[in-house]
């Protein structure tokens, strides 16, 4: 293990990418479980989950996503850039595993509820509530009513990369200039700055919409 703790970030996923070397691997995990569990539980949180029942599943499912043909995504990336980029693309990766997981799990059980409401609770930078309070539920609705709209919103080509930009800001707080920093987003402080204005205010427009709120039923 000493060996591999003085491996580089590239050399260590080099390693495991092109290597079946467990030792490696136990070395990637040291470096990386953590800052992958704080942002699963981080994101857990803002849907009004509680991250003890999802971290370690979601942490398994983070390390296929990196892993998958031989790491060959994440070896490309380290290549090309720093060190905390690859931190903040590993990060990435782990919040959109977890925000896909409970997207799903909300679409499956998410039931009619009020949106004339929706706008003024909207809070981005809002503490999360305790898990199963009226709060955390009604966060969780919120999020799901941001999700839809925000699809509309952010449709076209580049609608992948600009919904990442709309959640690490919102839901990791990450700022314009860090976010701007990944290069997985190609593009520059202003044009992530430009991204989440836009989405934010269509966004917003569209929670409160009269109709939208009508339609939702009682």
């Amino acid at each position: 293990m000493t060996r591999h703790s003085s491996l580089s970030v590239l050399e260590l996923i080099r390693a495991c990418a092109e290597t079946n070397d467990g030792e490696a691997w136990e070395e990637f995990v040291a470096r990386y479980q953590r800052p992958i569990s704080l942002a699963i539980k981080r994101t857990a949180c803002h849907w009004g989950k509680d991250p003890g029942e999802f971290v370690d599943d979601l942490l398994q499912e983070t390390y296929l996503k990196l892993c998958a043909d031989k790491c060959r995504l994440l070896l490309v990336f380290a290549q090309q850039h720093s060190d905390e980029a690859v931190l903040g693309y590993i990060k990435t990766i782990a919040i959109n595993v977890a925000h896909d997981h409970f997207k799903s799990l909300h679409s499956q059980k998410r039931g009619a509820g009020e949106t004339d409401q929706l706008l003024e609770d909207f809070d981005p930078a809002a503490q999360s509530h305790s898990f199963g309070s009226p709060e955390a539920m009604e966060q969780e609705l919120l999020l799901g009513q941001i999700e839809d709209q925000l699809l509309d919103c952010a449709a076209g080509a580049n609608q992948e990369r600009d919904c990442t930009i709309f959640w690490l800001y919102y839901l990791q707080r990450m700022s314009a200039k860090a976010i701007a920093a990944l290069a997985i987003i190609e593009l520059g402080d202003k044009g992530v700055e430009s991204v989440i204005h836009r989405l934010t205010r269509c966004v917003r427009e569209h929670l409160d919409d009269p109709g939208l709120a009508n339609s939702a039923g009682p």
